[in-house]
């Protein structure tokens, strides 16, 4: 390293230490005076993953490979209601709404796998692995192609035999998923009902599913977080400017809600299909746990 490569180096971490020196301890006591009256509600988000970990390790899925789908479905579902939490707790709103909107997606998938025909749906999502790994060998040949990469760059990901294990797995499955286009794993499924039998959309697939309202009021609405619009500056802005501290609002507790709610809709879709010990008795649970925060927590009650 050049000698004033490391005179700059030194300079900016004296500057940032001083910084640290004056800005930590003051943030430290900010996070913890601003976190403290959303703690009972922070601690019911993580009660509530808690209980899906229980679930999980008390023998909630089959040891059945066809039901992989479902597990992964269901980890991804409660690490993103610990993920929420995470962020909930640490005042990153905007952050916790990615993965809500995620979590939504998550959802939906679920109810669709279990709505009917469900050794089908199964087998079309796990597949569906496949298809994508077709699609990321495509865009690197067009990459490579283009002049966007080199050959070797190219052969350290794709070696000769992954290519034809790509390759025989992907013409082994392509019927089941759109000829030209297959970008969702649920083509087949609404094949004959969409005009051009082209790929379910996310807003087609809740419609189908009677949750045209949450398609408008989560996942449309959080689009403005995933992708970063100017409307975000009122998750960023003390109101005399950007800031990069921390926001807690009232606004957290309906991104917690929504979570808790749509983890617990999830796991009673779970409990009831593998008919997991006594269900009724569990969706009572989930569903008395869920209306207790959504009742304790709204913020039109605060």
């Amino acid at each position: 390293m050049r000698s004033e490569d490391q005179a700059i180096l030194k300079k900016y971490d004296e500057d940032l230490q001083r910084y640290a020196n004056a800005v930590v301890p003051r943030l430290s006591a900010y996070m913890e005076d601003q976190r403290r009256p959303f703690q009972p509600f922070f601690k019911m988000l993580f009660d509530f993953y808690l209980f899906c970990s229980y679930l999980v390790d008390s023998g909630l899925f089959p040891d059945d490979q066809k039901y992989q789908p479902l597990k992964i479905l269901y980890a991804k579902c409660s690490l993103s209601l610990l993920g929420i939490h995470g962020c909930l707790s640490n005042g990153l709103l905007s952050e916790s709404s990615v993965l809500l909107r995620s979590l939504f997606e998550t959802f939906l998938n679920v109810r669709l796998i279990l709505e009917s025909d469900t050794d089908l749906r199964l087998q079309l999502y796990a597949e569906f692995q496949y298809v994508e790994q077709w699609n990321n060998l495509c865009a690197n040949r067009r990459l490579l192609s283009a002049g966007g990469m080199t050959p070797e760059q190219f052969s350290r990901t794709f070696s000769e035999t992954s290519v034809t294990a790509i390759e025989k797995n992907f013409d082994r499955v392509k019927h089941n998923y759109h000829p030209k286009q297959p970008y969702h794993w649920a083509w087949l499924v609404f094949k004959h009902t969409i005009k051009d039998a082209r790929n379910p959309s996310i807003s087609y697939i809740a419609d189908h599913l009677d949750l045209a309202f949450d398609y408008v009021k989560v996942y449309s609405a959080l689009s403005i977080s995933v992708h970063n619009s100017p409307s975000l500056v009122h998750q960023v802005s003390t109101g005399k400017g950007v800031s990069l501290a921390p926001l807690f609002t009232k606004t957290m507790y309906n991104s917690g809600s929504l979570a808790l709610d749509y983890v617990a809709k999830i796991t009673e879709g779970m409990v009831r299909y593998f008919r997991f010990r006594d269900p009724d008795e569990i969706v009572t649970y989930t569903t008395a746990f869920a209306l207790t925060v959504l009742d304790q927590y709204d913020p039109e009650k605060r």
